[in-house]
């Protein structure tokens, strides 16, 4: 019986994180009140109040339940394979539950890192990628070890890659993992042979 109910609530609490993103992402998250979200997920404001203090409170734990998602979909993220993978001509197995994770989220990530959303939550993110990526890239390099470099490395990178999953969401329609995972490697390998490009190449006439 208790499993039940407690389905049943689980239900409910993510009825009302949907109903809460199609607001944000129609009216913005000033003009959002308790009484529109509990309307538009067919409840009473008393059972939104059962599963959140108030709007901010909902807000926050959707950030939270994303951030964690995504930290523990790049725990596997390793350099060295990347770049090899790269070198192989082969999509980095890795990074494939990220661009799921952007699909499945679309959205709630869409909604929260626009305009009308939360302009800290993209901020989060970006830690999320230093304390990962940058981490991690700083074992083989020992520019990241000194902090002026490292942190305008950090801010570089990190919004580069903020800047593609932005990107995504604003033509995610229509799209599959593999598309994500295409454009991801093309991108990788033409960072990684740029220098050869420019070195060996005229300017490229466009007309």
């Amino acid at each position: 019986m208790g499993s039940i109910h407690e389905e049943m609530a689980q239900k409910t609490r993510q009825e009302i994180q949907k109903c809460f993103i199609e607001l944000l992402l129609d009216e913005g998250f000033q003009n959002i009140t308790v009484k529109q979200i509990a309307e538009r997920a067919g409840i009473n404001r008393g059972t939104f109040y059962l599963h959140f203090v108030d709007k901010f409170d909902c807000m926050e734990q959707i950030q939270n339940q994303l951030l964690n998602e995504l930290q523990e979909k790049m725990k596997n993220i390793n350099p060295t394979e990347i770049f090899r993978s790269v070198q192989q001509q082969k999509i980095y197995a890795s990074f494939l539950p990220i661009y799921e994770f952007i699909l499945e989220n679309a959205n709630a990530l869409r909604a929260i890192l626009g305009n009308q959303g939360d302009p800290s939550f993209s901020e989060k993110v970006k830690e999320i990628l230093k304390d990962t990526l940058i981490v991690r890239l700083s074992e083989y390099s020992p520019m990241l070890a000194q902090e002026e470099f490292k942190r305008y490395f950090s801010a570089f990178f990190t919004s580069a890659i903020l800047g593609l999953f932005q990107e995504w969401l604003e033509d995610y329609k229509g799209k599959t993992i593999d598309d994500f995972a295409k454009i991801h490697f093309q991108i990788l390998s033409f960072i990684g042979n740029l220098s050869l490009i420019v070195a060996s190449k005229q300017p490229f006439d466009s007309k």
